[in-house]
């Protein structure tokens, strides 16, 4: 590859070694390559090549830097959510030199567009799904006025969701069995994100698994996770609701509202949910 010129641009007019390969006739819309690559020297040619196709977006990232890994997670998640309409590519700078002095990577993450061989800086740091969606979406529309308006076709693998690596000991420990292990690993992945919604969701469910397990059946609040469990969402909603609004000591209000709400995480936005939701801001206010 060659250095890049001074508007910041590598030449990329090289031609690249291998093309993408279509799929056959009626098997379906898009190209058979990855929704999400590991990009090398070695294969930046057959990269070059896809983003003639349809754009390419890549993060060049090093293990080193403290902020590339969650950059990387939301580039992969956003890759899912388009739906195919880019592939992301992730490179790291320190295996594959050449391609970070090709782009003068000043620093990491850096994330780049490829839309017909052309390369488009877009931003450099750290940043949340909010600030990228809008990005993705300028690119994708650049992409289509110059006609670039292919998709990789997606399996079964790429739509599926990666477990992040911070969620499998808490898995493994509630598939062994471990509850109380697990619960206590989820507090700390949460701890040390705040942001991981779905680490609280699992957190809320191993909590139920727990106290089924482990609650006497006589405890009027046990009768509400035995209720939600057999798919009674809004009796188990109005019992917890009848406790907190009740004459019992203020100890056993709080722990039918955390029970509430780790129900409220595990439903998500259900009707009912809504409608608990609100009555208990009504006995809150009160």
């Amino acid at each position: 590859m060659n250095p890049a010129d001074s508007h910041g641009a590598i030449d990329l007019s090289a031609s690249p070694s291998q093309a993408p390969t279509k799929e056959a006739p009626g098997a379906g819309e898009g190209l058979n390559i990855p929704l999400v690559l590991s990009g090398t020297e070695e294969n930046f040619q057959a990269i070059m090549a896809t983003s003639q196709n349809l754009p390419v977006i890549i993060t060049m990232y090093s293990g080193r830097s403290l902020e590339s890994k969650p950059t990387l997670q939301v580039f992969e998640g956003l890759a899912r959510e388009f739906g195919g309409r880019f592939q992301f590519v992730s490179i790291d700078i320190d295996a594959n030199p050449a391609i970070a002095q090709a782009f003068q990577i000043e620093g990491v993450p850096t994330a780049v567009a490829l839309i017909g061989g052309r390369p488009l800086p877009l931003f450099q740091g750290a940043a949340q799904k909010e600030q990228v969606k809008p990005i993705i979406e300028q690119v994708l529309e650049a992409a289509s006025q110059m006609g670039v308006t292919g998709r990789v076709a997606l399996s079964a693998e790429d739509i599926a969701e990666p477990i992040p690596p911070e969620h499998e000991a808490p898995l493994a420990a509630e598939t062994a069995g471990d509850l109380k292990s697990a619960i206590a690993q989820w507090e700390r992945v949460i701890e040390l994100n705040p942001r991981d919604t779905k680490a609280k969701t699992h957190l809320a469910r191993v909590r139920l698994l727990e106290r089924s397990a482990n609650t006497p059946v006589q405890d009027p609040a046990a009768k509400a996770d035995a209720l939600f469990s057999a798919g009674q969402e809004e009796q188990a909603y109005d019992l917890l609701l009848d406790i907190i609004g009740g004459e019992d000591e203020e100890d056993v209000k709080d722990a039918a509202r955390l029970r509430l709400l780790d129900l409220f995480r595990i439903a998500g936005n259900t009707p009912a949910v809504l409608k608990a939701r609100t009555r208990l801001s009504m006995l809150v206010m009160i």
